[in-house]
């Protein structure tokens, strides 16, 4: 009973659902991890792809900023102007010089003899002011016909030293708009590692890296040149370009991709249940049931009718013709052991009617009746050897009963015990006319039972018993 309890109990687990926990999450989690790898595979290569194109706008800060031109301005003029557009001495520089400021700059730039760092210093303040707004003007303007025909997103200039880490120098976005001079980026360095490498090392390399949100809001990808003075990174010049529409458009494919994966492995996992549930699954459940049955009713040509059903090609399909092969050595075991039950129990009856028939043989009913009349005499006329003759008589029987159940050899003392209880209820019988001897040399030995007795009664019957006078 507690066996097919415990049975009762473990063919609740499905062994498809088993399997589907198990199959269906290591899916997803390989699906996901193939979709993340060719993710960031595509929109690492596509990313790099623009390194060229960034690196031919940086490779030369001249083009971009007059006062970036080694050749022509030294350190001290370069960080002049650095100073001044950190001073963010010029506000708005979106529209042209009136034709009065024009005059004034043109009126001073005549006493210019060469690109000494004193013109620039001795340059009177609202001059210079001028000055700065024209230049950034043009500049503005030269850098945005770069941006619509070098497809990127901005182009800016901004300083990393000390506490003035961030502040915008110059910055033009596609729209035209961007912070103006002395503003400052959002700029945690912590989270710029391309900008901390630059300026731990202090190398004059372009490096590249991927932000959220910088300069503006969105995802782009940047290209930093250093502007190194002094043996420092003084400031970088930045080429951004905002990837969201690729990053979209990415998305989307992947999507597509990973619902069709999706569908795909939800495909493959039905195929696969439906394989497992007709190869293996169905056979199992079929064979359980037919044990379960068999358990019961011992019927071996019903169950080896059921596994010769199971028509599997596989390990199951071998184990049914063992199970029916199984039934049938059970079926034919069965029926040799009742067999041999038969002829055991037979041959006990026959045993046990030969030694019913022995016994029966060696209490022969005229050796009862004279023995129980000669008690019956001597009760009259003397009592005490007739109480001991009935006792005599009673171990007699008794002896001859337990040699029913006595199989194995009893010793001789035993059985010379029984053979003087025998002529002694004899010799009541015959008186004088039986004279018995002993002379036993030897009594340790065994022997059958009952097999001494018959000698001295077939003595007494055809010996003593024939002689007149005994």
């Amino acid at each position: 009973m507690w066996v097919r309890q415990m049975r009762g109990k473990k063919k609740n687990r499905k062994i498809l659902f088993q399997l589907a926990v198990i199959i269906l999450p290591l899916f997803m989690l390989m699906t996901a991890a193939i979709v993340w790898t060719v993710y960031n595979s595509s929109l690492n290569g596509f990313l790099e792809a623009q390194n060229s194109h960034m690196e031919e706008l940086l490779s030369d800060p001249e083009n971009h900023f007059e006062f970036m031109n080694e050749k022509y301005y030294g350190e001290d003029i370069r960080e002049w102007y650095i100073e001044q557009l950190e001073k963010g001495r010029v506000r708005d520089y979106s529209e042209e010089l009136s034709e009065e400021e024009l005059l004034l700059v043109l009126e001073y730039e005549t006493r210019k003899d060469s690109f000494e760092y004193d013109w620039y210093v001795d340059m009177p303040e609202d001059i210079r002011d001028i000055y700065m707004k024209q230049y950034l003007y043009n500049t503005s303007n030269h850098i945005s016909d770069i941006i619509k025909t070098g497809s990127i997103d901005s182009l800016f200039l901004m300083d990393l030293t000390g506490d003035s880490a961030g502040t915008v120098l110059f910055d033009c976005n596609t729209d035209g708009t961007g912070r103006k001079p002395g503003e400052a980026f959002d700029l945690d360095l912590s989270e710029h590692p391309a900008l901390r490498e630059l300026l731990d090392h202090g190398r004059g390399e372009i490096v590249f890296e991927r932000t959220a949100d910088f300069p503006t809001a969105g995802n782009y990808y940047i290209g930093y040149k250093p502007v190194v003075i002094g043996g420092k990174v003084r400031a970088v010049i930045g080429v951004s370009y905002r990837w969201d529409m690729f990053r979209d458009s990415l998305a989307g494919t992947i999507r597509k991709a990973l619902i069709i994966c999706i569908g795909g492995i939800a495909m493959v996992l039905a195929v696969l249940l439906i394989f497992l549930y007709r190869n293996a699954v169905s056979p199992a459940a079929k064979m359980q049931k037919a044990v379960l049955e068999y358990t019961g009713d011992k019927d071996s040509s019903k169950i080896v009718g059921k596994m010769y059903r199971i028509r599997v090609k596989n390990e199951l399909g071998y184990l049914s013709d063992a199970i029916a092969d199984l039934a049938l050595e059970i079926d034919h075991y069965m029926r040799e052991n009742i067999r041999i039950a038969g002829e055991r129990e037979r041959a006990e009856k026959e045993r046990f009617e030969a030694e019913v028939q022995v016994m029966v043989s060696q209490i022969r009913p005229h050796f009862v009746y004279n023995t129980l009349s000669s008690i019956a005499i001597l009760c009259d006329i003397d009592p005490k050897t007739a109480k001991e003759a009935a006792i005599t008589f009673a171990k007699y029987l008794r002896v001859n009963m337990d040699a029913l159940k006595q199989k194995a050899p009893v010793p001789f003392a035993v059985e010379l015990e029984h053979l003087k209880n025998y002529l002694y209820i004899e010799k009541l019988r015959f008186a004088d006319a039986l004279n018995v001897e002993y002379d036993i040399q030897t009594t340790d030995f065994e022997l059958p039972i009952l097999s001494i007795q018959p000698l001295a009664e077939n003595a007494v019957k055809h010996g003593v018993g024939m002689k007149k006078y005994g």
